[in-house]
Formats: structure tokens, sequence, C-alpha cells
């Protein structure tokens, strides 16, 4: 059988899964398992893969980060503090709007796994759960988190981009900045403007924000912490999580309903269905049969660049891993022998598309998850905002002229 045709034959049993409400932590497992099957690993190879992904630091770190943000998030909800951002978020210019939209960007700034989780809470408490769908919040949620993603300098994905590209971080930012500029007025159309509620009776900016800030002091902490000092994600939560403790001294009846919501069965097959999927993926050097394909073919170099970065963001779910393993791949139509920044920035969003529709992806999942939202519904909802963005891009990267003058006047600026 092709390997194409496996791929796909992959993906069409997902998107069943997810029609038919299938928790998405065990489609992927299964999803994994059928990888395994269709590429013929032998048993003991693959009984070894799942075993070397359990005990992987992959693997660990991950779901140690991701329990420690759901529990620091149960916390702030549990002592109080949504409360008090709900409130501070109710007097700035637009209420509940400009909360929604604001708070979760503000989360976006850590480059961390799953960071939707952290938001999420947050986006809870100031949009009405009546008034809204779990699916529309969780777009909201989802949206507002992956809008720096673009260009902020401290994602892994921009660093490696520039990396490999032989440039400068700055220049990988400035080019691809006008995309989050875009997602902006996009999300404000399709979700923001939706938000009812208390809109607009907030009037005053800087006594709100002051309290929305101290509302959110741990998480601000934590991303200080990861910004500043050479520590890992991890230690970052963790050593935020001390102080909130000590200040507030949440009792021993809340400290163990906390954990017991963090640490649960379905968070750890959710974690481990798409860190072992994503592993056979891996194994079995599935994604590779991707360029071979395409290459075959005789496509366009716009074609390409769209069709292997595209497959890899839906394959893998993350921007660093699209990157790293689709670049590479692409040397010769993006950086070698000479920088090409309009197909770096095609290349870029071409993945970022792939990564915002992966049903692999920590934020999208883990962010359904916590509103108990419908995963099909919730694309219905990104769908549309999605195309609109990419094709945005496309026009961008189409206008510059045949020898993408604006990319390099951009590039040699910097």
């Amino acid at each position: 059988m092709n390997d194409i045709l496996k791929l796909a034959l992959i993906f069409a049993g997902i998107v069943v899964a997810i029609r038919f409400r299938v928790f998405v932590g065990y489609a992927l497992l299964a999803a994994g398992l059928a990888t395994a099957l269709f590429f013929r690993m032998y048993f003991e190879d693959i009984w070894q893969g799942y075993l070397d992904t359990l005990l992987s630091g992959r693997f660990l770190r991950l779901y140690i980060i991701i329990v420690l943000i759901t529990f620091m998030g149960r916390l702030l909800r549990e002592i109080g503090y949504l409360d008090r951002l709900v409130n501070a978020a109710r007097a700035l210019p637009g209420g509940a709007r400009t909360a929604a939209a604001v708070i979760p960007a503000l989360i976006g700034l850590m480059p961390m796994p799953g960071g939707a989780l952290m938001s999420a809470p947050l986006v809870s408490g100031v949009v009405h759960h009546k008034e809204h769908s779990p699916e529309f919040m969780t777009a909201v949620n989802y949206w507002s988190r992956h809008v720096v993603e673009y260009f902020w300098p401290v994602y892994p994905g921009i660093i490696l981009s520039a990396a490999l590209a032989g440039v400068s971080v700055g220049s990988i930012s400035l080019l691809q900045l006008p995309m989050s500029l875009v997602m902006i007025p996009v999300g404000i159309f399709f979700f923001v403007r939706k938000i009812k509620g208390d809109n607009g009776k907030g009037g005053k900016l800087i006594k709100p924000s002051v309290k929305v800030l101290l509302a959110v002091w741990p998480i601000i902490l934590t991303i200080v912490l990861y910004a500043l000092f050479p520590i890992d994600l991890v230690w970052a939560v963790a050593i935020a999580l001390v102080p909130l403790i000590s200040i507030e001294l949440p009792s021993m009846v809340i400290l163990r309903k906390v954990a017991n919501e963090a640490l649960t069965w379905r968070l750890l097959v959710l974690v481990f269905g798409i860190i072992s999927f994503q592993h056979m993926l891996e194994l079995t050097g599935a994604v590779e049969s991707i360029p071979a394909f395409t290459s075959r073919l005789g496509l366009p170099a716009g074609l390409v660049i769209f069709a292997v970065c595209f497959s890899s963001g839906m394959l893998t779910g993350m921007v660093a891993a699209f990157v790293g393993l689709s670049y590479p791949i692409l040397a010769a139509f993006l950086y070698q022998p000479e920088v090409i920044p309009a197909n770096i920035f095609l290349a870029y969003i071409s993945g970022y598309l792939g990564m915002m529709l992966s049903p692999a992806h920590f934020c999208l999942v883990l962010s359904t998850e916590y509103f108990k939202a419908d995963l099909g519904r919730v694309y219905r909802l990104i769908g549309p905002p999605l195309a609109i963005v990419f094709l945005v891009g496309i026009l961008v990267y189409l206008a510059a002229p045949a020898k993408y003058f604006v990319f390099f006047l951009i590039y040699c600026i910097l």
C-alpha cells in the first residue's frame, strides 16, 4: 500500500473517531498503533517504542508540566483568584471581550506545551457559560492563545527557523509579524465581538489593569522566571507555586481536591496518546514519505513547500517539530545556497495552518477537554478564520515581486 494512502487512512480514522466523539487520547493511541502496523513494524519494536515513549524525558517532562499547569489553574480558581480576575476584567474598556482576548495572549507569551490549558480557566471566568457553547469558549481561548506564535522571539520554532536559515531571530520575527497583526482583527470579527455579557460597561484602564495583573501574578511570575533565567519550564511553574501556596495557605482539603483534578487518568492517556502517536510517526519514517512523494510529482516550489510543511504541521502538532522536520528537507527552496525569505514565510504559514488544525496539538485537545467541547464543532468554528488568515498570507507571499524584494529588504535591514 502506498505510504501516502496509509497516512490518509490513519487521518481519516482520527476524523471518524472525533466525529463519533471518541476520546481524543484513545483515538491517537489507536492511530499510533495503526501507523506501526501499516508500516510493518515488528511487535517487539512496537512494544519497545511504546515503552521508550513512556519512560522518555520528553513524555515525562510534558506530562509534569501539564499537571503543574492544571494544578495552578485549579488552585487559582479554588482560592478566589479567578473571581478577582473576573471583577477586574469587567471594569476594563470592553469588559469580558477585552479580557477574553488579552488574557490568553498574555499566557501565550510563555512558550509552553498546552499553554491554552492555563488560560482556559481564566477565559471560563470572564465568558458566560450560559450564553456561549463550550465549543465557542474553546475557540476563543485557542485563537487568542496563539496570536503571538508567528513572531514572538522566545518560541523554539522561531529560534530554530533562524538557526537553520542562518539569519537573526529578529529577521524571522519581523518577517512573520504581519500574520499576527492579521490574526487580531480576524479573531475580533469571528469570536471577540460575539462575546455577550457586560461588554462596554468598563471605562477605566489603569486601576483594573493592575487588578488583573495581581489576579494572575503566579502566571506572570512563571513567565518571568522562564524568560529571564536558564531554568526549565517545569521548574518555573513549580517555583511560582511555592509563594502562591505560602502566601494564600490553602487548606489540605483544597490541595487534595486540586491535586486529584490535576492527576487524572484521562489527562495521562491524552498526553501519552499524543506523544506516542508522534513517536510512531518518527519510528516508521512515515513523515519522510511526504516530501519524497511531492518531489516525484514534480510540483512547483510553492506547492512543494506547502505540502511538506502543512502535512508536517498536521502530523506533529508543534511548530518546532514541523520546522525541524520540514525545513532541512526543503533547504534548497528556503536557504541553500541563498536565503529566500519569501519561501521561509510561506513555509511557516503553511506549517502553522497544519499545526493549528492538528488533532495532535496539545493546546487544541487540552482546551477542548477542559471545556468538555465537541472537537468536530470546534473545527467548524476555527476553520473559516484560519483559512482567511492563511489566504491573506498567500496574498502577501504572491504580492512580492519576482525577486522577493520586499522580504529581502526586511532581511537585509536586520
